[in-house]
C-alpha cells in the first residue's frame, strides 16, 4: 500500500541547494501538500489531550465528592484514549508514506548524480578523485533525505506550535502575545548564529570529500605502498589529512553545539517567566485553576515545540551548506555532449574516415594537423610509432573521448560529432592492456558485453575465447567472484574474459590497445589465439608496441609526431627497410 511508482530524474538546475531539492521532488510533490494535512491533524490530536485533561480538571474542581459520576469520568479517559490511537494510527500511516518518497527522492538523486558524473569526459574524469567523487554523490542524497525529514519535523512542529497557541490564546490572552514575541525573538536569534553553522558545515563537507578521495586512493594503490614500503609515509599522509577533517567537523559540531545552548537557555528563561506570570494571573483572580493548568501544560509542550522547531531549522540551514558542497561537481558542464537533433549511428558497413582532423590537448601544441585515413569495411590495421606519435589520441577521437577542433571523422558516411553518444560506442569494441573487471562473477563479467546474452551464448563466447578451461578450474567455476580489478585472476585470465565479453557485444568496429603487451610471449600466444577469433568479420584498429602480433593485420600505419610517415602490409613496409623496419629489428634483438 505505501509502495511509489519510481520517476527516474531528468534533469535539475544546481544553481542553488532549494532549486535542486524542488526539482529533485518533482512528481512526488502532492506529498508535501499531504504532509501538511498529516501534520495538522496529528498536531491537534496530540494537543487535544492536555484539553481535555484541562476540562476534566475544571469540571471536578466544581463538584463535590457526592456529585462524582463515574460515567463522565470514563468518557474523559475514552477521549484519552481515543486520541492516543488515532494520533499513533495516523503517525504510523504518515510515516510509512513518508518514509516511502523521501527513500525515492535520495535514490533518485543519487542515480542522477551518478549519472551525470559518468557522462563527463575522460579527460575530466582523470583529473579527479573516484573516491572524492563517490563521497560527494552519497553526501548529496544523504543531504536530500535529510531535508525532506528535516521539513516533515518542521511540519509538525509548526502545527504544533500553532495548535498551542491557538488554544492558549481562548484561556488567556495574557499568555498569548509574551510567547509570540519570544517565537520571533527565538527564530531571528537562530537564524542569524545558524549562517556561521551552515558555512562551517559547508567546509567540513568539503574536507570530508577530501580525506574520501585521499583514502579510496591509498586502497587503489596498496601494493604499490606495500612494493615500495611507503607505508609509514601514507599513514602520515592519511593522518594529516584526516586531522583537517576532523577538525572542520569539530568547530562546526562546536557552533551547533553553541547554537543549541543559547537556544535552550532562552527557552529555559521564557519557561521560568511563564510559570511566575500565570501564577501571578491566578492570584490576581484572572484566570482559573484550570486554566492555569491548561497553560502551563501547553506552555511546556510548546517551549519543547519551539526548541525542536528551531533545531530542525538550524538543521535545514546546516544541511543546505553541505549540500551546496556536494554540488559542485554537478555544476561543471559536461565537455563532450550530444550535438543538438542528434541521430543514432546507422551502421552498414564500418568504414571509417579521418577527414583533415586537427586536434591537440592544448591550443598551443597539436597531436594531429590536417590528419586524413581511410579504413576500409572490414579491413585490419596496426598502428605503430614511438610513444606521444599519436596512436593512443587517434583511438580517443575516434571514441569521442575528446573533440577534434578541425576536419571530420566519420562511420559509414556519418560524422560522430552529429551522432548520439550512446549509438557510436555500442557501435565501437574497445580492449585495452588493462582488462578492467567488475568485483562480480566470471559470468556477469563476460555478460557485461550483451547483458540480454542467455546462458548458452555466454560459455560458447568463453570457448572461443578459450576461457572455458580455466574457468571451469576456478573454485565455483563461472560463478567465480573475480575480486577488485579482477585481482584473483592472472594477466592472461582477465584479458581472456575480457575476450569473451567483446564476442558478446558484437560491435562491428574493435579497437586493441596494446591488448598483450603486459602479457608473458607463451600467455600472449594464447591471448592472440582468441584475439584472432574476435577479429573476424570485423573493422579493426590495432595498437600494439610488440610487432610481432600485427602480422595478421592488413595494412600497417607508422605514425610520427601525428602524421604517417609510412603505410602499407607488415611484408612490404619490412622490404621497404624503413622506420617499421628499424623497429621491428629492435624488437628482434
Amino acid at each position: 500500500m505505501f509502495e511509489l511508482r519510481y520517476k527516474e530524474l531528468s534533469s535539475a538546475p544546481v544553481s542553488s541547494p532549494l532549486r535542486f531539492i524542488f526539482a529533485a521532488c518533482k512528481g512526488y510533490r502532492r506529498f508535501f501538500v499531504s504532509e501538511v494535512f498529516y501534520g495538522f491533524f496529528n498536531s491537534l490530536f496530540k494537543i487535544l489531550v492536555p484539553v481535555i485533561f484541562s476540562a476534566m480538571i475544571e469540571y471536578f474542581s466544581h463538584i463535590s465528592p457526592a456529585e462524582f459520576s463515574w460515567r463522565r469520568a470514563l468518557m474523559y479517559m475514552g477521549g484519552i484514549l481515543g486520541v492516543f490511537l488515532l494520533t499513533n494510527g495516523l503517525r504510523f500511516f504518515r510515516e510509512m508514506a513518508n518514509e516511502s518518497w523521501r527513500n525515492i527522492i535520495a535514490w533518485r538523486v543519487q542515480e542522477y548524480a551518478l549519472t551525470y558524473a559518468a557522462g563527463h569526459s575522460a579527460a575530466y574524469l582523470k583529473e579527479q578523485k573516484s573516491g572524492q567523487l563517490a563521497q560527494r554523490i552519497f553526501a548529496l542524497s544523504t543531504s536530500c533525505y535529510r531535508q525532506m525529514l528535516s521539513f516533515s519535523r518542521i511540519s509538525s512542529c509548526f502545527w504544533l506550535i500553532v495548535l498551542t497557541l491557538f488554544f492558549i490564546g481562548r484561556a488567556s490572552l495574557w499568555f498569548l502575545v509574551p510567547i509570540m514575541g519570544f517565537g520571533l525573538l527565538s527564530v531571528l536569534l537562530s537564524i542569524k548564529i545558524s549562517r556561521r553553522t551552515t558555512e562551517l558545515n559547508k567546509i567540513s563537507a568539503e574536507e570530508q570529500a577530501k580525506f574520501g578521495g585521499e583514502v579510496v586512493d591509498a586502497l587503489s594503490n596498496i601494493l604499490l605502498i606495500k612494493m615500495f614500503g611507503q607505508e609509514r609515509q601514507e599513514n602520515a599522509k592519511l593522518q594529516k589529512d584526516m586531522e583537517c577533517a576532523n577538525n572542520a567537523e569539530i568547530y562546526a559540531v562546536k557552533s551547533q553545539l553553541i547554537l543549541n545552548g543559547l537556544q535552550a537557555g532562552v527557552i529555559m528563561m521564557f519557561k521560568i517567566c511563564g510559570i511566575f506570570l500565570a501564577l501571578y494571573l491566578w492570584k490576581n483572580g484572572v484566570v482559573s485553576v484550570a486554566d492555569v493548568v491548561l497553560v502551563l501544560l501547553l506552555l511546556e509542550d510548546v517551549l519543547k515545540y519551539f526548541e525542536r522547531f528551531l533545531y530542525d531549522v538550524t538543521l535545514l540551514r546546516t544541511n543546505l551548506g553541505k549540500l551546496d558542497d556536494s554540488l559542485k561537481f554537478l555544476r561543471v558542464p559536461h565537455e563532450i555532449i550530444n550535438a543538438p537533433n542528434a541521430q543514432p549511428l546507422k551502421l552498414r558497413k564500418g568504414k571509417i574516415e579521418f577527414r583533415d582532423v586537427s586536434f591537440g590537448y592544448t591550443a598551443q601544441k597539436k597531436i594531429f594537423n590536417r590528419f586524413s585515413l581511410t579504413i576500409e569495411p572490414g579491413e585490419k590495421i596496426g598502428i605503430v610509432g614511438r610513444s606521444g606519435s599519436g596512436k593512443s589520441t587517434l583511438i580517443n577521437l575516434l571514441q569521442r573521448n575528446y573533440d577534434i577542433s578541425d576536419g571530420e571523422i566519420l562511420i559509414d558516411g556519418q560524422n560522430i560529432s552529429q551522432v548520439t553518444l550512446h549509438s557510436l560506442r555500442q557501435a565501437l569494441a574497445v580492449m585495452a592492456q588493462d582488462s578492467q573487471l567488475f568485483h562480480r562473477t566470471i559470468r556477469k563479467n563476460i555478460a557485461f558485453g550483451s547483458p540480454e546474452a542467455s546462458e548458452r551464448q555466454i560459455y560458447a563466447a568463453a570457448k572461443k575465447a578459450y576461457a572455458d578451461g580455466f574457468i571451469k578450474e576456478t573454485a565455483h567455476g563461472y560463478l567465480t567472484i573475480t575480486g577488485e580489478r579482477g585481482v584473483k585472476l592472472s594477466g592472461g585470465q582477465r584479458q581472456r574474459i575480457a575476450v569473451a565479453r567483446t564476442l558478446l557485444k558484437k560491435a562491428p568496429i574493435l579497437i586493441l590497445d596494446e591488448a598483450t603487451s603486459a602479457l608473458d610471449n607463451e600467455t600472449e600466444n594464447e591471448v592472440m589465439a582468441a584475439i584472432s577469433e574476435l577479429m573476424k568479420n570485423r573493422t579493426v584498429i590495432a595498437i600494439a608496441h610488440r610487432l610481432s602480433t600485427l602480422k595478421e593485420m592488413d595494412r600497417i600505419i607508422v605514425l610520427d609526431k601525428g602524421k604517417i610517415v609510412e603505410e602499407g602490409t607488415p611484408q612490404t613496409l619490412l622490404d621497404k627497410q624503413g622506420k617499421f623496419a628499424k623497429l621491428w629489428k629492435l624488437q628482434q634483438a
